[in-house]
Formats: structure tokens, C-alpha cells, sequence
């Protein structure tokens, strides 16, 4: 790795708990593959002590950070600034450092739709279902709803929680959702739940799977385990998917390039997937 001195920038990523996190191995990759003077660190940050947090990132000039469960929404109060898109989809993953102030970026939902792009699968005009009307759910509906499919059906245990969504994406974007499952088939079926992420490995976001079959494909935003028994029993039926992992790298990929200024080659993410994750 690149020496550290004076002149090295700081980023970090902070969350709670932050230990799952594959982030520093791949920004500190990066680093190293450009030959950028960063260093990319993990910090677990409670609930309580975000906003203290924040103000330590400010008081050291650290030139970004990310930001993930649970803080991607409370975040935003400590910004001096939220981009146009992070506004909309209401939270935020990544803050840069612009000269003392604090810019909050979304690029989760970019991330996931160019990871669905890298795997040749194409939104529109698909019947599109949705488990889970979490945090993480709500840039991902978002961002497809833009993208013209023909459906998307949001389910969730609790169902006002996703009639909350699905009527925030409608003030949003227009799209109409829906909140129950009324089709036989969809052509995609995301998990945006943690069930199959530990302390809950052995968890599936949802119980009856006959209708996923070798004419569906499947995405579990989940990316550490690398197989969940959601993706494990999809598979089981025939369908085709992937897990968190692509989001995971384009998303880093689009906030790097924030924080640093940097463009960085198409090539980049086979490398990190080859390199970093030995895949």
C-alpha cells in the first residue's frame, strides 16, 4: 500500500454495527490501483453520538464518508447540503467534504440499477415485486419506478409501512404502486430486508416461493453471506439472481469519484471483483 504522511485524505465509513462491512478493503483497493493518497477506515458510531459523529468529521476535514444502517436518514439533519436526488429519495449514503461543507449524496439506487445493468437484466416494462418497505427499499423504488416498469408491488409484514412507501414513490414519481401480491408471475424480485444477514442467517424475507421460477430473477441487496436462503432457495426453483455484492462495488465505485474528483475506468469493478473479493 501507498505510504501514509501528512498529505494523506481521510474517508470512513460509519454505521452500527459496522463490523460486516467490506468497504475499507475496497476503497483502500482503489486507492492503491490509482495511485490516490486516501485511507479508508470504519468507524461504529451509535445512534445517539451521530451527531457528534458528524461534527468530528467536519472539526478533522475528512474528505468523505459513508454512511449506512441505521443513520442514512437521521444524517441528513447534521449536512449543510443535500444533492437534488438524495433529497428525493430521502436518505443519504455518502457525504463529501466540499471545502468545509457538508454535501450529502444518495448513490445506492444508482449502484443497484447499474449492478442489474452489469447482469444484463432490464426494468422496463417488468412486473416488479419488493420485499420489504424499509430504508433500504425506498431508493431502490424509486429509482425503478423512473425507469418505466410495468409493475411494482411492495410487500411487507407491516402493511402500512409500505402503503406509506408506495404512496411516497407515487408524490414522487407518479408511478402507482401496488402493496399486495395479486400476479401468478414476476419477472424480478428484490430483497430489501436483512433477513438472511447475520444474527439472522437462517431468515427468509418470505415463506411460499412456488412462484419464482427459471423465469425470474432474483436480487438480495444483501451481500454478506454471499448466498442467503432467499437467493438459495430462488435458485432451488430455477431463477437466476444475484446478491448485494454489485450494488455494494457501484455504489462505492460513484461515491469514490465523489470524494475524490476522480473518473474512475469502466474496467475498475472486474478488477475489485476479481481482486478484492476473489470472485
Amino acid at each position: 500500500m501507498f505510504e501514509i504522511n501528512g498529505r494523506t485524505k481521510h474517508l470512513a465509513i460509519i454505521g452500527h454495527p459496522i463490523e460486516h462491512t467490506f468497504s475499507p478493503k475496497m476503497h483502500n483497493f482503489i486507492s492503491k490501483k490509482m495511485g490516490l493518497n486516501y485511507i479508508y477506515t470504519a468507524f461504529e458510531v451509535a445512534p445517539e453520538d451521530l451527531g457528534s459523529a458528524i461534527a468530528g468529521i467536519r472539526a478533522l476535514g475528512f474528505s468523505g464518508i459513508n454512511v449506512t444502517a441505521p443513520h442514512k436518514r437521521r444524517v441528513m439533519q447534521y449536512l449543510d447540503e443535500i444533492a437534488p436526488q438524495a433529497q428525493m429519495l430521502g436518505t443519504v449514503n455518502t457525504v463529501v467534504n466540499h471545502n468545509g461543507r457538508l454535501i450529502g449524496y444518495n448513490t445506492d439506487a444508482d449502484g443497484f440499477y447499474r449492478s442489474l445493468l452489469h447482469n444484463g437484466i432490464e426494468t422496463k416494462n417488468k412486473d416488479i415485486l419488493i420485499l420489504g418497505a424499509g430504508g433500504a427499499a425506498k431508493p431502490v423504488c424509486v429509482m425503478l419506478a423512473q425507469h418505466t416498469p410495468k409493475s411494482i408491488t411492495i410487500l411487507n409484514r407491516t402493511v402500512s409501512k409500505a402503503e406509506e412507501l408506495a404512496s411516497y414513490i407515487h408524490k414522487t414519481t407518479g408511478f402507482s404502486v401496488e402493496t399486495e401480491k395479486s400476479r401468478k408471475h414476476y419477472d424480478i424480485v428484490i430483497n430489501t430486508t436483512s433477513a438472511g444477514m447475520a444474527p439472522q442467517l437462517e431468515r427468509c424475507p418470505i415463506e411460499d416461493m412456488s412462484f419464482i421460477d427459471r423465469n425470474t430473477f432474483v436480487a438480495d441487496m444483501i451481500y454478506n453471506p454471499a448466498q442467503t436462503v432467499f437467493l438459495r432457495r430462488a435458485k432451488e426453483n430455477g431463477a437466476k439472481g444475484i446478491n448485494g455484492l454489485g450494488m455494494l462495488i457501484y455504489q462505492g465505485i460513484i461515491a469514490y469519484e465523489l470524494f475524490t474528483g476522480t473518473i474512475l475506468p469502466d474496467s475498475i469493478y472486474n478488477t475489485i471483483v476479481s481482486e478484492v473479493f476473489g470472485q
